[in-house]
């Protein structure tokens, strides 16, 4: 079966898989970072998930309402508890000095397998699918993926006001 599966998923899938690991592997490293940048990495994983809610579900209000829950809570709990203190911001040359981390691909890494897990249950188990422990799951799953990108960008808006 997983042969299968793999036979019938779309070349563009593996290579969009090879372009996330890259992706992610470029946050271990630590680095200066542009302000604007910077953002764009947290704005867009968020934007992606959100795309995932809409692209299997529609803009429900159920998925959206439990996408945002999950979003809100890893945020607040993340931010509060587990805030990167290494981060700073540097006005001279407005950008950010982002320790390295093995997390960010570790979470690229759960939001693809996420998303392909449940293109496989739709495939296999439409019906199953549509039932509303599966997409409250689904939902809650992209939500706290997003919360760990969203308490990111919070945390460099942390840093860039200690800085001034």
């Amino acid at each position: 079966m997983i042969t299968q599966i793999i036979t019938h998923t779309p070349t563009w899938v593996f290579g969009l898989f090879v372009l996330l690991i890259a992706f992610g592997l470029q946050q271990t490293r630590s680095r200066n970072v542009n302000a604007v940048l910077a953002y764009l990495l947290p704005l867009g994983m968020i934007g992606l998930s959100l795309f995932g809610i809409h692209s299997s579900f529609g803009m429900q209000p159920a998925p959206v309402a439990i996408w945002a829950a999950g979003l809100l809570v890893v945020t607040g709990i993340r931010f509060k508890y587990f805030r990167d203190e290494r981060v700073t911001f540097t006005r001279a040359s407005r950008s950010f000095f982002i320790p390295g981390s093995w997390i960010p691909l570790c979470v690229i890494v759960a939001i693809f397998v996420t998303k392909y897990a449940f293109t496989i249950m739709r495939a296999l188990h439409a019906e199953m699918a549509g039932t509303d422990a599966f997409i409250a799951a689904f939902s809650l799953a992209y939500g706290c993926y997003s919360g760990y990108f969203s308490s990111r960008a919070a945390n460099l808006v942390y840093a860039a006001k200690g800085a001034e």
